[in-house]
């Protein structure tokens, strides 16, 4: 018996006509009643499985037009390039500004979000808090986390009693986030020094507020406070090439 020759651009021309499609169309496209006869000729595209409607749709990669968020939507049906809905749900609360809400979230996507959330929770992929009395949810790294959380404070802040609200003797937010991303290049005697910096600028209090600021210990910035004002701390020193005094050249009696 002669064996039955799929063909794939078959596949490509009925998904370029109808943009998407489901499984069961695919096959009668196909002329086959065999999932995975679908499934290899898909695995010769570029293809993408819906993240919204349970997956149940498909559609090319030369087809979706994806946003800057990684997202298509054709009428209500999404599909994102980072895959599954957990995983997009993931990759959007990593790259917030300032964190998101399940609301906020379910309005980006079309689709609910709270289970996919509280899984990524529980999984310790994502950090969230209680804020005005809703979870936000924030990057699980811990200096983009710091960065967004301050951000979300301080947006709600300026949102409830504006922005005279905020307590004077902290930075504005863009400067506070721009003091994490400084903070988190510097090595762990710099990051003590730098936090006792920090804190002899905010006066009474400033180890609590900076060490809050930058999740440190409040003894560190304490420490790093103390070795700047006694200057108990070696600097290390590094000669630029060709440094210090020229040789001097052996005189011969004449």
């Amino acid at each position: 018996m002669r064996t039955v020759v799929y063909c794939t651009e078959l596949l490509r021309s009925f998904l370029e006509e109808r943009r998407i499609a489901t499984l069961s169309e695919l096959k009668n496209a196909l002329g086959t009643d065999v999932d995975m006869t679908v499934f290899r000729k898909l695995r010769e595209l570029t293809y993408r499985t819906s993240y919204s409607h349970r997956g149940k749709y498909y559609t090319l990669d030369e087809i979706a037009c994806f946003d800057t968020q990684g997202l298509w939507f054709f009428q209500s049906i999404g599909f994102s390039v980072h895959g599954t809905l957990v995983k997009t749900a993931r990759a959007l609360v990593e790259i917030s500004e300032s964190g998101l809400t399940a609301a906020e979230l379910k309005h980006v996507l079309k689709a609910e979000v709270r289970e996919p959330l509280l899984r990524l929770f529980r999984r310790k992929e994502l950090h969230r808090e209680k804020m005005s009395g809703v979870y936000v949810y924030f990057s699980n790294e811990p200096f983009g986390r710091r960065k967004q959380v301050l951000l979300r404070r301080d947006r709600e802040s300026e949102t409830s009693d504006g922005l005279e609200s905020l307590r004077g003797e902290l930075l504005a937010h863009e400067l506070k986030a721009a003091v994490i991303i400084f903070f988190s290049l510097l090595d762990e005697k710099q990051r003590r020094l730098y936090a006792g910096l920090e804190s002899l600028k905010q006066g009474y209090g400033g180890d609590s507020r900076i060490a809050d600021l930058l999740g440190l210990d409040q003894h560190t910035v304490a420490k790093g406070r103390q070795e700047l004002l006694s200057q108990d701390f070696e600097v290390d020193r590094v000669r630029r090439k060709g440094g210090g005094r020229s040789s001097v050249k052996k005189k011969r009696r004449k």
